[in-house]
């Protein structure tokens, strides 16, 4: 799986997973959301390059944890408006503090079919060239 194949697939999953998640929480409306999430898919896309471009030894984060990141740009414009933190649960606040309103996906199956092969590909990639070493 080529690096650019899972930037595409998880900068093109962003959206719409993001407009959905918001969209059956009553959230869609918030001021300021829409330019919010292009600012998130923007930095997603170019951080996954950048970190993907790198060879795996030297990849500090996973591309679900970028992607998990990203979520700060939403939080942003949802807490500038006023809306509620939600309840998680304690190893949920935990592993993601400050995912509030809880829109980061806990995996990259989350996010479709499409995004959890490439996420297994690229798994699948590193392992193998780090095993080589």
């Amino acid at each position: 799986m080529a690096e650019s194949e899972l930037v595409s697939a998880l900068g093109d999953a962003y959206r719409p997973y993001l407009t959905g998640l918001l969209a059956d929480r009553g959230l869609d409306s918030t001021p300021g959301l829409d330019e919010a999430i292009g600012r998130g898919e923007t930095w997603l896309r170019n951080e996954l390059g950048e970190q993907l471009a790198k060879p795996f030894e030297r990849q500090i984060r996973g591309p679900l944890e970028v992607f998990q990141e990203a979520m700060r740009f939403p939080t942003e414009a949802l807490a500038a408006h006023g809306a509620v933190p939600v309840s998680r649960d304690q190893v949920t606040a935990n592993a993601l503090p400050g995912d509030v309103y809880d829109l980061a996906p806990a995996s990259s199956r989350d996010l479709g079919e499409d995004v959890w092969r490439a996420h297994l590909a690229w798994g699948a990639a590193k392992a193998a060239a780090l095993q080589q070493r």
